[in-house]
């Protein structure tokens, strides 16, 4: 008898066709996690990565995500506070600035969290004699509350939200400081998002599709 016949004669067709289905859903699951687990760690790679390369706002474009840079003598000519930011177990915000050099070339620098009770200063001419940090891709729109115009405070990096507010063009990654943050700021923990346990939620969907289909099996009489 043909495997096509020992299909057409099992008893539960139901769980043998639907059960499969979710099997390859657990699959494709554990697929996905895996894959995540390798990009995580190929970040987080590249985010320990100490090679610095001095350079102009206007050659960003020519790095890389997680590229070391440093940048000199801009001023900040706007300040925002990213909502919802914590560190060391405390709430408060992620201090976000538009930084202008002296050819009028715009960026988007991250510069690190400060507490719920943190005050915009008028921030106009302040000079920042050296900025250290990595280059990161802008946040992307999802679900969620939306920014407003004019606001000091925002939900995301949003490249076209920063755009439209501000009317400046601006390079493909913005800039989260490492080193040197301010006063009162610390330092964004770039490392700490890289600890999501991929790994593990990989072989436990490819456990979860390992049960289901020795269960169909059985069921079926095929094992």
């Amino acid at each position: 008898m043909t495997l096509i016949d020992k299909i057409k004669e099992i008893p539960h067709k139901n769980l043998f066709f639907l059960g499969f289905t979710i099997v390859v859903i657990f699959l494709s699951l554990s697929y996905w996690q895996l894959n995540s687990y390798y990009d995580d760690k190929s970040n987080l790679q590249k985010l320990t990565t100490n090679t610095v390369e001095t350079i102009q706002i206007v050659d960003i474009n020519l790095f890389n995500e997680f590229d070391n840079v440093i940048i000199n003598d801009v001023n900040v000519t706007k300040t925002w506070l990213l909502r919802s930011r914590v560190h060391n177990g405390n709430s408060g915000f992620n201090r976000i600035d538009l930084i202008k050099d002296a050819q009028n070339n715009y960026l988007i620098v991250n510069r690190g969290w400060v507490p719920l009770d943190y005050k915009i200063e008028n921030n106009s001419n302040e000079m920042e004699l050296t900025l250290i940090g990595k280059l990161i891709t802008y946040d992307i729109q999802t679900f969620g509350q939306d920014d407003i115009l004019n606001s000091d405070f925002i939900f995301r990096v949003d490249r076209e939200f920063l755009e439209n507010s501000t009317g400046k063009k601006l390079p493909n990654y913005y800039l989260i400081l490492t080193d040197s943050c301010g006063v009162n700021i610390e330092c964004v923990n770039l490392e700490e998002p890289y600890e999501a346990p991929h790994l593990s939620y990989a072989f436990q969907w490819l456990f979860f599709a390992l049960c289901l289909t020795i269960v169909i099996l059985r069921k079926n009489k095929f094992i």
